[in-house]
Order: structure tokens, then C-alpha cells, then sequence
């Protein structure tokens, strides 16, 4: 079966799927961007007319006691998520991909399965959930929450670098003498470092950035997604923005940083 790619005229049309996705891209970033350029704008109603540069949006920002409080539990959230769904799913992954099980294929849907709820459904059930038990709202019950949907996708992150590894590599390390830590310690773990990196940084973004979740669950504490929301529904102040630009800088500073460790070089691996 012939793999040649399709052709316009005899020359290739990469070019064409790169801007296609270019524009995509484009089309996707314009809200996010629009956001970041009322962030800097010297007036309390914006307008590209009379655009005045100014920092004292992101001042007000920084020095304002409620979202500094705000920062600080979703910080108090994202920091565990991350360590504890990071441990999950590299688990769940490696258990997945490299050991057979009864009922292997139903444990990886069952585990998936969260991914493909919505959110706000998610959050709903968690908060029935969190009530029938008496576990209460605020940030432990957010961790729990956030833990059911990000640690699924931990583990599908890790388990694309796992099942790379070449399985006779576990069976040489064992013929070497190496028991079940060593192997872990010295030769599965090292393998998947990068996609344990990756999985851990995601987890942080999108903790950091959820919504739903901690809207049900987080009670009196504010989140930083939860206070953007409160002060929309309050009235409209340029604050707002300048907050939600900090959100989007962390994010996308996280997001590069994975796609770099994911993309780099294997010679860049040593």
C-alpha cells in the first residue's frame, strides 16, 4: 500500500496543512490575545481608538489581598494534584503497558473513563458525593476532585512514552540480577522520565486552570478561576483581565517547557 502523500502539480503541499493549522491556531489564540492587550490598557472601558499603555492593572493585581488569597489556594490545590496525580498515573500507566491482567482493556476504560465526562457534570456529582460523605467543601475536597479527572490523564501522557520501551530490556535487567526496585529505579522510571515530566506539568495547567471542579467543591475559598468569576458577575473591572493574562502566562509557560521535553532530540536524552 503506497504511503506517498498527496500532491499538487508534483509538489508537495505541506505548506498548505502548515498554514491551514497556522490559522487554526491563530483563530483560537485571537480571545487569549485580545485579553493580554485590554490587560495594558490605561482605561476602564476598552477601545483600540485611544489605547493608552499601562502596568497598573497587573500592580493592582499583585497588590490586591483577595487575589493574592486566591493565588494562594489554587496554589494549595495544583502543588498536591500534581505530586499525588503524577503518582497515579505513572502507576496506572506503567501497570497498564507493561504487564498483562485479567480484564486488562475494561481497567483502562474504566480509568479513562473521567476524561469523557463533562465538567460541570463531573463537579456536580463530586459535590453530591463530597456532601453524602461529610467530606465537606474547601481545598482538601477540591484536591479529591481534581485528582478523579487529571490522574486519568496522567496516565494516558505516560503511557505513550511507556509502551515505546522495549520489553526486553525489563527481561535483560532481570537476567542481570536487578529486582523489582532496581528495575523500577534504574530502568523503567529513567525511560519514562519524560513523559512523567510532561504528564506532571499538564496536571499542574490544568488544575491551575479548572473551573468547574473547584467551583463545586472549594466552598468559602476562593480559587483564582472562582474570584475571575465572582468579579464578572459583580461588573466588569480591568483588573479582571490583567488577572486572567497571569493565569495564561503560567500556562503557557508550562505547556512549552512540556512540548520541548516531549519534542527534544533523543541525543539531547543523555
Amino acid at each position: 500500500m503506497s504511503t506517498r502523500t498527496w500532491s499538487l502539480d508534483g509538489r508537495s503541499p505541506g505548506w498548505i496543512w502548515y498554514g491551514y493549522v497556522a490559522l487554526v491556531a491563530l483563530f483560537l489564540m485571537i480571545p487569549l490575545v485580545s485579553l493580554v492587550i485590554a490587560s495594558f490598557y490605561d482605561g476602564r472601558f476598552f477601545s483600540i481608538v485611544d489605547y493608552q499603555f499601562t502596568l497598573g492593572w497587573y500592580d493592582a493585581a499583585l497588590t490586591s489581598g483577595s487575589v493574592r488569597g486566591a493565588f494562594e489556594n489554587t496554589l494549595l490545590i495544583s502543588i498536591p494534584v500534581t505530586i499525588l496525580s503524577t503518582v497515579i498515573g505513572t502507576a496506572a500507566a506503567l501497570a497498564y503497558t507493561r504487564y498483562e491482567f485479567p480484564y486488562r482493556e475494561t481497567f483502562k476504560l474504566v480509568a479513562l473513563l473521567p476524561i469523557f465526562f463533562p465538567l460541570i457534570l463531573l463537579g456536580l456529582g463530586m459535590s453530591i458525593w463530597a456532601s453524602q460523605i461529610n467530606l465537606g467543601y474547601g481545598i482538601v475536597p477540591s484536591i479529591v476532585g481534581e485528582l478523579v479527572w487529571i490522574s486519568p490523564i496522567v496516565m494516558f501522557v505516560v503511557s505513550i512514552t511507556a509502551l515505546g520501551i522495549d520489553p526486553n530490556l525489563e527481561e535483560a535487567a532481570r537476567d542481570l540480577g536487578a529486582d523489582t526496585v532496581t528495575l523500577y529505579r534504574k530502568v523503567l522510571l529513567p525511560l519514562v522520565a519524560d513523559g512523567v515530566i510532561s504528564g506532571a506539568i499538564f496536571a499542574f495547567v490544568l488544575s491551575w486552570n479548572n473551573y468547574y471542579i473547584v467551583s463545586y467543591l472549594s466552598g468559602p475559598q476562593s480559587t483564582i478561576t472562582t474570584w475571575i468569576h465572582g468579579r464578572m458577575t459583580q461588573g466588569f473591572t480591568p483588573v479582571v483581565p490583567a488577572v486572567a493574562s497571569l493565569i495564561f502566562y503560567v500556562s503557557i509557560l508550562l505547556v512549552v517547557g512540556a512540548a520541548v521535553i516531549e519534542y527534544r532530540e533523543p541525543d539531547d536524552q543523555a
